[in-house]
């Protein structure tokens, strides 16, 4: 029970510090692109705070300490991850728009616009699993098992788009910290969007209180690397292009001199 209001304080202070680091690093970034790369990571957090924030108020006022040593429910209400989904519906599409702006990756129009099927991929991702998690029943498990099965479908649709922008990017980045950083958002794509599918089949696997306490640890640890670490990892992307970008506008203006 601790470790689990321990990881929500974690969880939203982290994203009210991811606030403060874009909204000061905005101007540091030259291009309408990455600077609206920072406003995207900022309501991000905004939005993450607000969540953890009252993730962690309703944990605490939901389950209370017994005689006997053991949290119990308590109160009229329940401790639902159904909120973590809606947040999720906000804070995917920016996430995913965010890398689609850093690597400038031709956007394309119609339906191979990348912003258009990275969102809506993401979106059908995030709805299933909202629609599944109402189904964690282990006695009865087939609508938690299908809407999951393919939720994580339009995940890899969506993995394989976030690639494609990704090796666009260490291609085309002018600095080789840009395209060693890259690599490093792809990590972060690969390993802790990935256990986001894990922490939903969590009660499938343990269907116990021991479960909910692995299951909420994890779902908070991926909501900060997926989310602060991944938008200040773009954003010093941004920072280096823009240093790089402006020594060459210093040199053709020498030149030109």
């Amino acid at each position: 029970f601790e470790l689990v209001g321990h990881a929500l304080v974690i969880g939203y202070a982290a994203q009210a510090a991811g606030f403060v680091y874009f909204a000061m690093t905005m101007n540091m970034t030259k291009g309408k692109n990455y600077q609206l790369s920072s406003i995207y990571g900022m309501i991000v957090m905004l939005s993450a705070f607000i969540l953890l924030y009252n993730q962690w108020k309703a944990w605490e006022d939901n389950f209370s300490l017994n005689a006997d040593g053991m949290y119990t429910a308590v109160g009229n209400t329940l401790f639902s991850n159904g909120y973590r989904y809606l947040n999720w519906s906000i804070d995917v599409p920016l996430l995913l728009l965010q890398l689609v702006l850093v690597t400038g990756i031709d956007v394309g129009t119609g339906f191979s616009n990348k912003n258009l099927q990275v969102t809506s991929s993401g979106l059908l991702m995030i709805y299933l699993g909202y629609i599944g998690q109402f189904y964690e029943n282990k006695d009865e498990a087939g609508p938690l098992i299908i809407f999951g099965v393919i939720g994580c479908v339009f995940y890899i649709i969506m993995l394989a788009i976030v690639i494609q922008c990704v090796n666009h990017a260490k291609t085309n980045l002018k600095t080789e910290t840009g395209k060693y950083k890259m690599q490093l958002v792809a990590g972060i794509f690969i390993v802790f969007w990935t256990i986001y599918p894990i922490s939903y089949f969590m009660p499938l696997i343990s269907y116990s209180a021991e479960g909910v306490v692995i299951r909420q640890f994890i779902y908070t640890v991926a909501d900060v690397v997926s989310k602060v670490i991944y938008g200040i990892i773009l954003t010093q992307i941004c920072m280096d292009e823009s240093d790089a970008a402006e020594k060459e506008e210093d040199a053709a203006s020498v030149v030109a001199a």
